[in-house]
């Protein structure tokens, strides 16, 4: 088995876009698209993410996981404010 190292490494071991969002509460494959591409899935989706990925054996996958996993958000305004 493939260790899975990030969000996006994630996404595709459950099967992609469109598997990811059919087992989540209101979300659409192009907003998982956007996850991949930013390597970040929000935190609010992250019990059913658990929950998918348990699902399929993934059992690593755990809160935890994903935080130490998170790629922080780029926020150019406070970057600038900080220089």
């Amino acid at each position: 088995m493939q260790t899975i190292t990030d969000h996006r490494g994630l996404v595709d071991a459950l099967g992609g876009n469109t598997a990811v969002a059919n087992a989540l509460t209101d979300c659409t494959p192009v907003r998982v698209g956007q996850w991949k591409i930013s390597n970040r899935i929000p935190p609010e989706y992250w019990q059913e993410i658990i929950a998918a990925a348990h699902s399929k054996g993934l059992d690593q996958i755990t809160s935890d996981w994903l935080v130490a996993t998170l790629r922080p958000r780029s926020n150019s305004s406070a970057q600038d404010a900080a220089a």
